[in-house]
C-alpha cells in the first residue's frame, strides 16, 4: 500500500460517518432476518398464503447466500460505492412492493429482489474495516455486532408493538423500515463514500464484464440454491426428507457445488475462489469455523428458543418468554467491547476465539443436560453461550479479513458470511430431522403410558395427542384435570428427550472447530497502522510509487503479464 505500518494516524471523520452507515445496514440485515420469520404467521394469514409461509424467509435467504461472494467479488474489482447503492436501491423497491402488496406471489417476488440485494452483506462488514488502520479492525467489528444485536431487539419487540397495534397491516412495518434504512444508507453512502479507485484498468466495461467468473458463478448459484432450498422443504413438517423435492434438490446441488469447487481448483486460479485467498492455511480452516459458528448461532436462535416456548416457560406471557431469551443477547451486547478491548491492545485473535468456542461447548453441554424442569440452568447455559459468541463471529471476521490480500477482502468477508449462513441452514435442517424423529417416536407411547394408569380410555388417547399438538383438549371425552397433567408431562418428557439429542449431535462439530482453530495462526503482524481503502490520501508514505500513494492497487492484463 506505501503507507508505513508504525506511523500512527488519524481517523478522518468521513471514515466514521461510513462506519456508523454500515452499521445501518447490518441493524437493517439482522432486522429483516427477524422480523419477516416473527411476523410469518399474521403475514401467512393476512395474505392468504399459510401453504407458502415457510417461503416468506427462504424467498430471501436463498439467494442472498448465493449472490454474497459474487456481489463482492464485482465490487473488490469494480468498486463499492455503485455495487452499495445500486443493490440498496433494488432493495428499496422490493420493499415498496412488498409493504403495498395484497398478493403472496408478488410479496415472495419481492423477497427474491431482496435476497438478490442481500449480497451486499460481506461489503457491510468489509468496508468499516477498509476505511480504518488494521489495528483497530476488532473494535470497528464489535461495533459492528452490538449495532447487529439491536436490530434483534427493534425486530422482536418492534414488531411485536406493530401487530399489536394493527392485526391487519401492522405486519407492513417489517418493509417500512427496511425501506427507511435502506433509503439512509442510499444517501449517506452516496454523499460521504468517496475513496480513491482501489484498482486501475484501461479495460472497457465489456471487457471487464468478459473477465468475471461467469463459469464460478453459474455453479456456485446452481449448487448453494436447490441445496438450500432441499434443506428447507426438509425442514417442513409437511415434507420432510422422504419427500423429492427435498433429496433431489440436496442432491443436485451438491454435484453442481462439487464441480464449482473442483472448477474453482483446477480450472482457473483468478475465480471468484481466487487462489490468493488460499495462500496460507487461515482461510480455509476459517471456513469451516464460520460455518460451524452459523451451526451453533441457528440451534440457539432456533433450538434453544424451542425449548424456552415448548418446554420451559409454556404457561407464561409472552413477554416473559422472551425476557428468557436475554440472558445470551445480554452477554453478548456486555462482553463484546471487553473482548474488542483486548484483542486490540494485546494484538490477539485468535485465544479469545478459542475462548469463546469452549464456552459454546460448555453451554451445549449443559443444554444437552437440562431437563423439563431445569429452567434455571438453561437460563445460565444461555448467558453462558452468549459469553462464547461475543468474541467468536467478531473476531472470526476480522481474522478473516487479516489473512487475506486486501484487494479481496470483500469477497472474503461475504464467502465468510455464505459459509455462517449455509451451515447454519444445514445444521437446523439436520437439527429439525432428529427432533421430529425422536419426538414423534416417543411422544404417542410416552402420552400412552401415563394416562393408563388413571383409567383414562385408551380408544382416546389419539384425540388426547391432537388436543395437546393443537393447544385445543377441551372436546376430548373422560379428560380429567389429573389426566391432562400426566398427558402435558410426558408429552414434555419425549420433547426434553429430543432436543437433549440435538445438543448431544452438535457437539462433535464444535470439537472440531475448536481443534481447527489450533492451526490457526494469529495475524497480528497485520494489526499495524495500514489503511487498506483510505477514505482520504495517507500523509505519510514509502517509495512505492503512485499507485500505492492513492491507496489503489493496479490490474494488468494477462497479455501484459507476459
Amino acid at each position: 500500500m506505501g503507507q508505513d505500518p508504525d506511523t500512527p494516524q488519524t481517523i478522518p471523520f468521513k471514515a466514521y460517518i461510513v462506519i456508523l452507515l454500515m452499521g445501518i445496514g447490518l441493524f437493517n440485515n439482522t432486522f429483516f432476518g427477524v422480523a419477516p420469520a416473527a411476523s410469518a404467521y399474521t403475514i401467512a394469514a393476512a395474505l392468504d398464503g399459510n401453504d407458502k409461509r415457510m417461503w416468506i424467509v427462504q424467498a430471501q435467504g436463498i439467494p442472498s447466500i448465493a449472490s454474497g461472494p459474487i456481489v463482492s467479488i464485482i465490487a473488490d474489482v469494480y468498486g463499492r460505492k455503485a455495487t452499495i447503492i445500486l443493490l440498496a436501491l433494488l432493495a428499496a423497491i422490493a420493499s415498496i412492493i412488498c409493504m403495498t402488496t395484497n398478493s403472496m406471489d408478488v410479496l415472495l417476488l419481492g423477497q427474491v429482489m431482496n435476497g438478490i440485494a442481500g449480497g451486499i452483506s460481506g461489503l457491510l462488514y468489509a468496508i468499516p474495516s477498509e476505511v480504518v488502520p488494521s489495528r483497530y479492525r476488532s473494535i470497528v467489528q464489535g461495533f459492528l455486532s452490538i449495532i447487529s444485536g439491536g436490530g434483534a431487539y427493534a425486530a422482536l419487540l418492534g414488531m411485536g408493538a406493530a401487530t399489536s397495534a394493527d392485526t391487519v397491516n401492522g405486519w407492513r412495518w417489517v418493509w417500512r423500515t427496511q425501506l427507511v434504512c435502506n433509503g439512509v444508507l442510499i444517501l449517506g453512502f452516496a454523499i460521504f463514500y468517496n475513496p480513491p479507485p482501489r484498482t486501475k484498468s484501461d479495460l472497457t466495461f465489456w471487457g471487464r464484464v468478459k473477465t468475471l467468473d461467469w463459469i464460478g458463478y453459474f455453479l456456485l448459484t446452481s449448487g448453494l440454491i436447490p441445496i438450500l432450498m432441499g434443506f428447507a422443504w426438509a425442514a417442513d413438517a409437511n415434507y420432510g426428507w422422504s419427500d423429492l423435492h427435498a433429496y433431489a434438490c440436496v442432491v443436485a446441488g451438491t454435484i453442481s457445488f462439487v464441480l464449482c469447487l473442483l472448477y474453482e481448483w483446477k480450472g482457473t486460479s483468478t475465480g471468484f475462489l481466487h487462489h490468493a485467498l488460499f495462500q496460507n492455511r487461515n482461510f480455509p480452516l476459517l471456513m469451516f469455523t464460520m460455518a460451524v459458528e452459523g451451526h451453533m448461532f441457528y440451534a440457539v436462535n432456533n433450538m434453544y428458543s424451542g425449548e424456552v416456548y415448548g418446554l420451559w416457560f409454556t404457561d407464561v406471557s409472552a413477554m416473559k418468554q422472551s425476557a428468557a431469551l436475554l440472558p445470551f443477547f445480554a452477554s453478548v451486547m456486555v462482553v463484546t467491547p471487553l473482548v474488542a478491548f483486548y484483542s486490540t491492545k494485546f494484538k490477539q485473535l485468535k485465544w479469545p476465539v478459542v475462548f469463546g468456542i469452549l464456552a459454546f461447548l460448555v453451554a451445549t453441554i449443559g443444554w444437552a443436560t437440562c431437563t423439563a424442569d431445569s429452567w434455571i440452568r438453561a437460563l445460565v447455559f444461555s448467558g453462558v453461550a452468549g459469553l462464547g459468541f461475543a468474541s467468536i463471529l467478531m473476531l472470526l471476521v476480522t481474522l478473516v479479513q487479516l489473512s487475506t490480500p486486501p484487494l479481496y477482502i470483500g469477497v472474503a468477508s461475504a464467502l465468510a458470511i455464505s459459509a455462517r449462513t449455509l451451515g447454519g441452514t444445514v445444521g437446523y435442517g439436520v437439527s429439525t430431522v432428529i427432533y421430529n424423529n425422536l419426538y414423534d417416536s416417543r411422544m404417542a407411547t410416552k402420552i400412552a403410558a401415563a394416562v393408563a394408569p388413571l383409567g383414562f380410555d385408551m380408544s382416546n388417547v389419539g384425540s388426547l395427542i391432537g388436543g395437546i399438538l393443537s393447544h385445543n383438549t377441551a372436546a376430548v371425552p373422560g379428560l380429567t384435570p389429573d389426566i391432562l397433567a400426566a398427558a402435558n408431562a410426558a408429552n414434555r418428557e419425549a420433547s426434553e428427550y429430543a432436543y437433549a439429542r440435538i445438543w448431544w449431535a452438535t457437539i462433535p462439530a464444535v470439537i472440531l472447530a475448536l481443534f481447527g482453530m489450533t492451526f490457526i495462526r494469529d495475524p497480528s503482524d497485520r494489526m499495524d497502522w495500514v489503511v487498506d481503502a483510505p477514505l482520504e490520501k495517507i500523509k505519510h508514505q514509502v517509495e512505492a510509487g503512485k499507485v500505492a500513494e492513492d491507496g489503489g492497487a493496479k490490474v494488468v492484463d494477462v497479455d501484459e503479464e507476459k
